[in-house]
């Protein structure tokens, strides 16, 4: 799951680096890989969150520098915000949990980051509190400072794909219990330890996200509801000017 902030009162795009997927009553997790929920192209800065397979869909899209809309990807189960570094402005901005006072927030902690941030007016930081308190957001927080061009994100000499996040979560992975009870939730352990006599359903799991059935996400509430018409129409114009189509 996820958490993502951007202040526009002072141009800072921040996010965790967590990728999760929930299968039964599991959460299985990985941080750090690389794969960032923000990507750059020109002047505009993308942030995302949403099913991992769209995000890596957009993501090589906006670096090949499409000359029209005809190969656009879908844009169901994932949200977005897009701003201007040059100027700080919010381009587009759709399925933000929350948006206040010029910052932006998306993500199973947006709450936690915004009381922090509302308090604090630091989106790295609320990004980190939003950690202490959603067990579905963690790892590094990536971020990009739009006036100093101060970054951590990742530069590969070949695009991180989504595969490697799922080679990542069969590696190194991560599995949370979720329980109703915070009492009764038992300490995470390693998805690779897990054997198929003594947990069948994460076994089936491991084997779901092998195939592509399941796919790493970064969770937010707008990812579950339909794009309209409308709101496809004005992400096309935002994008017509980011990438300089003809008119």
């Amino acid at each position: 799951m996820t958490t993502n902030v951007y202040d526009s009162n002072v141009g800072l795009m921040a996010t965790d680096s967590r990728w999760s997927v929930e299968y039964g009553n599991y959460l299985i997790y990985v941080d750090d890989t690389r794969f960032d929920k923000i990507e750059r192209y020109g002047d505009a800065v993308f942030m995302f969150a949403g099913d991992g397979h769209r995000i890596q869909a957009w993501k090589t899209w906006i670096r090949s520098a499409p000359g029209d809309d005809s190969q656009m990807p879908d844009c169901e189960k994932m949200c977005v915000c897009i701003a201007r570094a040059s100027d700080k402005a919010v381009l587009f901005k759709e399925r933000q949990d929350i948006v206040k006072d010029g910052g932006y927030f998306a993500g199973s902690g947006s709450r936690y980051a915004y009381v922090c941030w509302n308090e604090n007016r630091d989106g790295q930081r609320a990004v980190e509190s939003a950690k202490t308190f959603d067990s579905s957001s963690g790892g590094d927080v990536k971020f990009f400072d739009f006036v100093s061009g101060d970054h951590n994100l990742f530069n590969p000499t070949k695009d991180v794909q989504v595969q490697d996040v799922i080679d990542a979560l069969n590696d190194r992975g991560m599995v949370m219990e979720i329980a109703m009870n915070a009492n009764e939730q038992k300490a995470p352990f390693k998805l690779k330890d897990v054997t198929a006599a003594n947990d069948p359903a994460l076994k089936e799991a491991q084997g779901k996200l092998a195939n592509g059935e399941l796919s790493p996400t970064a969770p937010c509430d707008g990812m579950y509801s339909e794009w309209t018409a409308d709101q496809k129409s004005k992400l096309k114009g935002v994008l017509g000017d980011v990438f300089g189509w003809k008119k």
